[in-house]
C-alpha cells in the first residue's frame, strides 16, 4: 500500500501544453485587447481544482489582470498580446502550481479517509461475524439441552433379560393388558365340546338293567339253597 506522505499516484499536475491562437478573439472590454486561449493537458478533474485556482489568485493583487474563466480544458483571459509572457503566463503558472498542490494534499486526504472508512467497516463486519458465530453457539446449545434424552435398547453386558408375562397396550386413558398364553395349553376349537345332558329313557334303562342283574343274582341265589 502507497505510503501516506507519498504523493498521489492518481493525480498528476495540471499543465499548460499551448496557446491556441485558432481560439484567438477580439475582446469585448477594449478594442485593443484579445482574448487568449491557453489550452491545458486536460480538464481539471473537479470543481475544487478550479476553486483552489481561484483561491490562490484572489490572495495576491497583480497589475493589469482582467478577466479570466477556466471552461473543458481552457484558461482564457483578457490581454494584450504583449503582456501574456511578463505578466499573465507567470501570474496563471503561480495559481495552478498552487491548485496542483493543495489538490494533491486533498486528494492525499481524501484516500486515507476511504481507508480508514474502508477498515471500519470491515472491523464493523468483523464483530458482526463474531457476534453472529457467539449467538449460533448459543443457539445450538440451547437446543442440545432441550432435546429428549435417547433410550437405548440394548441390554447392558451382564444383565439378565427377563421375558415380560403380559404386553401392554394402551387405549384411551388406561391400559389394557393381554396376558400372554402358551399355545400348547389352548386347544383347537375342534377339540373343545360341550357335554350332552342325560337322557330320561337312557337314564331309564340303565335303572333297569342295573335291577334285573340284581334279579337274576338274588335268584341263582336260591337255586343254589335248594339243591
Amino acid at each position: 500500500m502507497r505510503q501516506p506522505d507519498a504523493p498521489d499516484a492518481d493525480f498528476d499536475d495540471v499543465r499548460i501544453v499551448d496557446l491556441d491562437l485558432s481560439r484567438t478573439t477580439w475582446s469585448r472590454v477594449h478594442d485593443s485587447l484579445r482574448v487568449l486561449f491557453l489550452r491545458l493537458d486536460r480538464e481539471p478533474p473537479d470543481t475544487d481544482w478550479p476553486r483552489l485556482f481561484f483561491e490562490e489568485r484572489e490572495s495576491r493583487i497583480v497589475a493589469r489582470r482582467r478577466g479570466l474563466w477556466i471552461e473543458e480544458n481552457y484558461i482564457s483571459f483578457d490581454a494584450l498580446p504583449e503582456e501574456v509572457e511578463k505578466i499573465h503566463l507567470p501570474d496563471i503558472r503561480q495559481s495552478m502550481a498552487y491548485a496542483n498542490r493543495k489538490y494533491r494534499e486533498l486528494s492525499r486526504e481524501r484516500q486515507l479517509n476511504r481507508l480508514e472508512n474502508l477498515a471500519g467497516l470491515r472491523s464493523e463486519r468483523d464483530e458482526m461475524l463474531a457476534l453472529q458465530e457467539r449467538v449460533r453457539g448459543l443457539l445450538n446449545g440451547s437446543a442440545a439441552a432441550s432435546a429428549p434424552p435417547t433410550a437405548s435398547t440394548k441390554p447392558a453386558a451382564g444383565t439378565p433379560s427377563a421375558a415380560p408375562a403380559a404386553v401392554a397396550r394402551t387405549f384411551g386413558p388406561a391400559p389394557v393388558v393381554e396376558t400372554t398364553v402358551s399355545k400348547a395349553s389352548v386347544p383347537a376349537p375342534d377339540q373343545v365340546r360341550p357335554q350332552a345332558d342325560p337322557h330320561p329313557l337312557a337314564e331309564f334303562e340303565s335303572r333297569r338293567d342295573a335291577l334285573k342283574q340284581m334279579f337274576r343274582a338274588a335268584a341263582a341265589s336260591q337255586d343254589k339253597e335248594q339243591i
